[in-house]
């Protein structure tokens, strides 16, 4: 069914990337993944693609990949495929199903077995008593909406989109459906995406290793995570499971000013160097910042790109949720905090109101911040000095 495929702000100022020390180019050089005669394009003044293999898929996948999830402009994806950006993640979620449609017809005019595409099948959904779990019926329902959309027979990798519980990468239905998606060429290879927090984050990982069913795994990633999470996705990368680092930006809230590095470049660069890491889908939205995350390639975490980064976490700390875990049950009505906290970074990192409503009024109504409204004396605390109770408050105002 499918053929074998061969294979954000402008960067530093040009001063700053001619003057500042320990910055060094990498000697990357570009191959010829998008088949016989079409070598990445390398233009004067830009950087040349790097491209790693995305674990056991053997999939070769560039470095810098693409999170089209707010992406409203084709002309972006056009000038990524010609800048060597050879991987798009997208979701049958997104944008009511138009962000499929767009990547679709991209696609279609420039070449499907060029390119490799992921897109995310949610595997719950909303209940007035919580979440529930989809049965396998109605996952196939939404793949063959998506590959509609997307106009393919098969994506190059499914992922079970959003799992918030351990178990639930070991349901039956689940992984009968990604089975099945594989044994029917619908689906090339399968995995999990997540956004967990604390030790949920490493329990997901974990339990999903009992199973040889999922070859890769797109998780929340930045330079702020816990020492934990790095090391359950290393445990990963040893057993061959190829690793997508998302949210890699750590917000992507506006940085402060400084004379040193971008904080969202050296952000990015700071994952790509994770040894586990295959590539990172930045979600990017015009062409500075596809610009910008291409032009990532050619830092390093040296001393200049850590002190920017501390820089930028101390001018977000009283509002960037680093998914550490320490609020998790502590709330006594039951709120999920790291999800209210990820819908409030949608808004004020992102600039998307409407992104972070959905994600705000897709959590079941037992765990929304109502309930903080009427909370006089909460349980819950942040270790790294957020005013949850505030923040609580703020999100269910602005969302409800």
């Amino acid at each position: 069914m499918f053929k074998k495929s061969l294979s954000r702000r402008t960067f530093i100022r040009n001063m700053t990337l001619a003057g500042c020390a320990g910055l060094a180019v990498n000697n990357l050089t570009p191959r010829n993944v998008f088949g016989k005669g079409r070598p990445a394009a390398k233009a004067a003044g830009t950087t040349s693609m790097e491209y790693r293999t995305l674990g056991r898929t053997g999939l070769k996948v560039s470095a810098v990949s693409f999170g089209v999830m707010r992406l409203g402009e084709p002309a972006v994806l056009h000038e990524a495929l010609d800048r060597g950006i050879n991987f798009f993640d997208t979701a049958h979620s997104y944008q009511g199903g138009n962000n499929e449609k767009m990547l679709g017809k991209v696609l279609k005019q420039y070449g499907r077995q060029k390119v490799y595409v992921a897109t995310k099948i949610p595997p719950f959904y909303r209940a007035s008593l919580g979440m529930l779990l989809r049965d396998k019926a109605s996952m196939e329902k939404l793949l063959d909406e998506s590959l509609k959309r997307l106009q393919t027979d098969y994506v190059d990798v499914l992922f079970l989109h959003n799992i918030k519980e351990p178990g639930w990468s070991l349901h039956q239905d689940l992984m009968a459906f990604a089975e099945q998606a594989r044994k029917k060429g619908k689906a090339r290879f399968v995995g999990i995406s997540f956004h967990a927090s604390g030790e949920y984050y490493v329990n997901i990982v974990d339990k999903a290793l009992q199973t040889d069913i999922y070859d890769v795994y797109l998780a929340t990633l930045n330079f702020k995570s816990p020492q934990s999470h790095l090391t359950a996705l290393n445990r990963a990368r040893k057993r061959n499971i190829g690793i997508v680092a998302m949210k890699t930006q750590a917000g992507g809230y506006a940085e402060p000013k400084h004379p040193g590095l971008n904080p969202h470049q050296a952000a990015l660069r700071w994952s790509l160097d994770q040894p586990f890491v295959d590539c990172s889908i930045p979600g990017m939205v015009n062409r500075r910042e596809l610009h910008e995350n291409i032009a990532a390639l050619e830092t390093k975490t040296g001393w200049a790109a850590r002190k920017t980064l501390a820089s930028y976490y101390e001018s977000v700390r009283d509002r960037l949720c680093v998914r550490c875990g320490g609020c998790d049950g502590t709330c006594a009505k039951g709120v999920s905090i790291p999800d209210v906290n990820r819908a409030l970074m949608y808004y004020e990192g992102y600039g998307d109101f409407a992104f972070g409503k959905a994600a705000y009024n897709d959590l079941p109504s037992g765990v929304y911040a109502r309930m903080c409204l009427e909370c006089d004396a909460p349980t819950c605390r942040c270790s790294n000095g957020i005013n949850l109770k505030e923040r609580m408050r703020y999100a269910h105002t602005l969302f409800a």
